[in-house]
Order: C-alpha cells, then structure tokens, then sequence
C-alpha cells in the first residue's frame, strides 16, 4: 500500500548558485510498509565478501524501507573491509576522477594508490578539492582547516562512464539509457588531523591533499602546490548504487557520529538559541542556530599555516534526513545500532572496528519504474529521507525538500538534453557547461 507524506509540509526557499542547482516542488507518495525493526540479513556476516544486497541478477529486489537501509549499510561495510594487499578500506583502491580524466591503463584497475583529496562534482562542470557541491562553500573545521573532498568509483561505474565520457560518447548514449546493475559512485569528505588528536573513534590514513591560498576575492584557491603523507579523517560518505529495480540509483550517507548535533525537531534554523550545548568535531557548543551552516563570502587564509577563518560551526538539519513517517526513523535507528554492535564485535575480521563510530544519516530512492529522461522534479519524488543532507558534504544547502535528486536528475542543460546518465555529474563534467548556472553565479 502506498503511503502520502504530508502533503502541508513546504520547502524552504534557497538562494544564489544553489537556487539554480535545486530544483524544487512537493513531496511524493512513499512506498514502503511498517516494519518491526530492521536488522541485517541472517547469515550476512558469515558470507563470502559480504557483498551488498540486491545487486546481484536475478537477485532479490527491494521491497521495504529496511531493503534499502540494508543495502545503504551492505555496500558501506562491503567498502570499508579491508583490502588484503593494502588493509586499507578497498574503497580507497578504487579509480578515482583523475584516472578517468588520464587515460591510462594503469590506473583503470583497482590497486593500491595514494589518497588524493580531490574531487567532488557539482553539475556539471567544475572539480575541486575543497569546494562543496552546488554551493561552492568551503567548510572549516573547528581548527581553522578546509574539509577535503575525494570522489572513487567501482570498476562497474567507472566501466561504463568511461564508455560514455566527454561529447562525442555522451552523444551516443540513448535518453533512456541506464548505469548498470551495481554500478557504485563514493563522495567522501576529509579532515586535517591535528598533532596529538585523540583519532581512536575515527577512521584516519595518509593523503595528498592541495595547499591553499586566497583568490583575492573573498575566497580560497588552490595555489598549484600540494602536501604529501598528510593524516586526514574520515568524516563522511556518500554510498550511491544502482540495485534491482532502481537505475535512479539508491542514495545513502554516513557521517561519523561526532560531526555535528541535529537542530532539534521544531527549532527554526535562523533560530538565536544554541543547537546543543555540546561540542562536536565541527560545532562549538552553545553556537546559535543562526551562526550556523553559515557561507562565507569573506574567507582569510594564513598561506603558511592554511588555517582560514571563519570557522564554519555546522549542525545537522533535518535528523535522520527528515524521514517519516516515525518507523522510518525506527527502521534507521535500529539498522544503525545492529550494524554498529556487528563492527565493534567484530562479526566480521575483515572490517575495522573503527567503523562502529559511523551512522547512515538515511537512504532515498525512486518508486521502481519511474525513471525518466528530462524529470528535473526527481527531488519531489523521493522516498524515505526527502531532506536528506551530510552536514560535511553539502552544509550550506540543507533545506526543506532538498535532497540527493535536487542536483542529480535527469534533466537537461542548456548545451545537452535530458537523459538518464545525467544522474551522473562526472559525465557531465565533459560536456559544455549549462550557461543557465555560469549565469547564476
């Protein structure tokens, strides 16, 4: 039976380059049933590579908002496991933008590499290390340093981008031609870790990250130079797969469970009273609401430091990305905690306990069959987590309705059409930028 969310709730209006990213309108009708909890599947620990569920033809297909939350933890799991050559997180093996954009063989397959915190996407034209999507923000933790992004992809994705990568391919691709079962996309996001740190509930490694300086206009560049065997923490992810029935892909994120306090439920975000009276990795305790998740158009960097300032103090602003109704928290909260237990066990010795400190924040998908070319109202059409945001991947662009398909659809530009590959902002990435967003700016 389908289900209708509240059709009274309204989106919040967004503004400048963010405004001509989102597309807005009303929610959709959900498509799942109640359950009694949501624990993972019996005998999944014990399998052969824990695989992520639902990826496999003729495999199961989804059929309940735990399905989904299931495959959001099994492909997050099934990444994180260690690599045997690296024991590293494979996903960190995986080809990443730069190997897309080389061309050479060498780099095509999975193996052991260096962390390179760069990029993340934003539809469909620039790459950067440090700016956030749609929002061109640059988030600064509480020590004065720029969150650093990296973007890897499957052998499957990369496979078929590559096949359809920059304008002549992309040309040859049908309107409603699909990525292919399994194909798997990881934007994570990273921190500096500073001398001393306690990093025991956080994932951390060495990377090669971009040093940064003033654009003389109020923002951060990269100045052309870089840093090597830097330690960076893992602080958050998204997991974004196609599984059976949903080439739309299936969108989760996690975050490490210090990042941020969510607002909580029924406080206006312009509100002047503090979110928490808690500190968080990036949020000085007693900080307003209004001074959070704050854009700064006034960046000032010390060049031999890199500490910027402002700050960024960040919340959460939708829990659990605004699920409802109640069992769809229930489904994530429970999911979150059996998966958590099973890491720090550890069920599985494949997989560092480390992990046990990171949640999935929600999961939002399509009704099966509704995919189209050309549907720049696919954020309206959402399941579960309508408002779903990572408070470290997309904070200055949380909102009411603003989800993972504001950005990703598959509507056109003013330089290409409207096709289903557009969920994919590293395709467009090739194409002629949309002078509709260049203007925007």
């Amino acid at each position: 039976m389908l289900n209708s969310r509240n059709s009274t709730m309204k989106r919040a209006p967004l503004r400048g380059l963010a405004a001509a990213c989102l597309v807005l309108g009303l929610s959709a009708p959900l498509a799942a049933q109640p359950q009694k909890g949501c624990d993972f599947p019996n005998g999944w620990w014990e399998s052969k590579g824990l695989e992520p569920l639902f990826v496999g033809p003729p495999g199961a297909k989804p059929s309940t908002d735990c399905d989904f939350q299931n495959w959001s933890w099994t492909a997050f799991v099934h990444w994180v496991q260690n690599d045997p050559k690296t024991g590293q997180p494979m996903f960190l093996q995986l080809p990443t933008y730069d190997d897309l954009v080389s061309g050479n063989p060498a780099r095509m397959a999975v193996g052991p590499r260096t962390l390179v915190l760069k990029p993340r996407t934003e539809k469909p034209k620039s790459m950067s290390s440090i700016e956030q999507a749609g929002s061109h923000g640059v988030l600064v933790d509480q020590h004065g340093r720029a969150v650093y992004y990296a973007t890897h992809m499957d052998p499957i994705y990369f496979a078929f981008t590559q096949k359809y990568f920059g304008p002549n391919n992309y040309q040859k691709a049908s309107p409603t031609l699909t990525y292919p079962l399994g194909a798997t996309v990881f934007k994570t996001s990273w921190r500096v870790v500073q001398p001393g740190e306690d990093t025991s509930k956080v994932f951390t490694t060495k990377a090669t990250i971009d040093l940064l300086e003033s654009d003389g206009k109020g923002g951060i560049k990269p100045s052309g130079k870089t840093q090597s065997d830097v330690t960076v923490a893992f602080v958050g992810m998204h997991v974004v797969g196609v599984i059976n029935d949903h080439p739309e892909f299936a969108w989760g994120t996690f975050e490490q469970v210090d990042n941020s306090p969510d607002l909580p439920a029924g406080m206006d975000p312009k509100s002047p009273d503090p979110v928490s009276a808690q500190s968080f990795t990036f949020y000085k305790g007693g900080t307003p609401a209004n001074a959070g998740n704050v854009l700064s158009i006034n960046l000032s960097i010390d060049p031999n430091t890199q500490a910027i300032s402002p700050i960024t103090n960040v919340f959460r602003q939708f829990a659990y990305g605004g699920a409802t109704p109640a069992y769809r928290v229930a489904d994530i909260v429970s999911i979150n905690k059996n998966f958590q237990a099973a890491i720090a066990e550890p069920k599985s010795k494949n997989v560092n306990t480390v992990f046990a400190n990171y949640r999935l924040i929600g999961t939002v998908w399509l009704l099966a069959g509704t995919l189209k070319p050309g549907d720049g109202n696919m954020d309206s059409e959402a399941i579960a987590s309508v408002d779903l945001a990572n408070s470290t991947l997309e904070t200055f662009v949380q909102g009411a309705g603003t989800n993972c398909f504001s950005c990703h659809n598959t509507s056109g530009g003013s330089n290409y059409p409207g096709k289903d590959i557009n969920l994919s902002h590293i395709i467009l990435s090739k194409l002629p930028p949309d002078r509709r967003l260049l203007e925007a700016r």
